[in-house]
């Protein structure tokens, strides 16, 4: 509200966001009310609720992870009560992003681990869930090679330009890849856990991501098998037996997530992320599955479901 009183008191006539996901997504939702009218950002929640373009709307991603620059997607948190608010439409699509890995040289590490898990998460998701395609399959494996192959690197050497420049790319075609399918229950967790417990999206996304693909795992056997290629390359997939990938592709990632925490102490658990308490467990798996992208999760989710993912996650 703030920023669109500032555009129409400065006849402004374009909007520019420079920043990560939550500077886009504010971005996206300025462009709403200055293009819409009106100080009630509410209204216009959902799906299919704009029916025209709006202002032009540039974008200079400052983080590796989101993805937003490419997504017809914003979030925004009503901090009142408690809730994020989901935005869709193809009108919310910046007009350009410029892709510039020095905007990311600076990215503290822990930033830079949770956002690049982001974008792992939004590629697995889109590989995995009930909406993939060749499109968003093409796209979601390219970007989890770049991540497995350049986060640890940029982690240990983070003026790694082209590092850096990996993730950046990872990032927007993780973004193009769930834009084109869905994603599931990691991200039904994470909207819940950063609406009630004021998590970051990244830190979320990196935390739930094995817990739900075990969950997960006899339904998404097959193309969780083949991601072993692309989380660990050619010679370990070609050594590992076919029934045996799905797991092992769970196993690189957990062997990720712990070389991340040993780097910048990027939570694991619930419990190591602090700010969550486990009697708050009941009420995030009651939200998570009023979340709209648990519709796309490949397997079908109840509360007793979603508890027992979160009790998982816990410790």
């Amino acid at each position: 509200r703030d920023i669109a009183a500032i555009y129409r008191k400065e006849k402004c006539d374009s909007i520019i966001a420079v920043g990560g996901g939550s500077a886009i997504d504010t971005g996206k939702a300025v462009n709403i009310l200055v293009s819409e009218g009106g100080d009630d950002i509410a209204k216009y929640t959902g799906a299919g609720v704009l029916k025209r373009p709006l202002k032009p709307f540039f974008v200079v991603p400052t983080t590796a992870g989101t993805g937003s620059e490419v997504t017809s997607v914003a979030v925004i948190t009503d901090e009142a009560k408690g809730v994020k608010l989901p935005f869709t439409s193809s009108f919310l699509l910046p007009n350009a992003a410029i892709i510039d890995p020095r905007m990311t040289l600076t990215l503290p590490s822990h930033i830079t681990a949770a956002t690049a898990m982001d974008a792992m998460t939004h590629a697995i998701e889109s590989f995995t869930c009930m909406a993939k395609n060749p499109l968003s399959d093409a796209y979601a494996t390219a970007a989890i090679k770049k991540v497995s192959q350049s986060l640890l690197q940029v982690m240990d050497n983070p003026k790694d330009s082209t590092g850096r420049l990996e993730l950046a790319q990872a990032s927007t075609m993780a973004g193009i890849a769930f834009s084109n399918s869905m994603v599931g229950l990691v991200h039904s967790l994470g909207h819940a856990t950063g609406a009630i417990c004021h998590l970051p999206h990244g830190l979320c996304m990196s935390l739930y991501l094995p817990y739900v693909l075990e969950f997960n795992l006899e339904t998404i056997r097959e193309p969780l098998g083949e991601l072993l290629l692309y989380l660990d390359g050619p010679e370990v997939y070609a050594a590992t037996p076919a029934s045996r990938r799905a797991e092992a592709s769970i196993s690189a990632l957990r062997t990720l997530r712990d070389a991340l925490y040993k780097r910048c102490q990027l939570p694991r658990t619930l419990k190591e992320a602090g700010k969550v308490t486990e009697n708050q467990l009941d009420q995030i798996a009651e939200m998570a599955l009023n979340d709209g992208s648990i519709m796309f999760n490949p397997k079908e989710v109840s509360l007793k479901d979603a508890r027992a993912v979160l009790q998982r996650a816990w410790a």
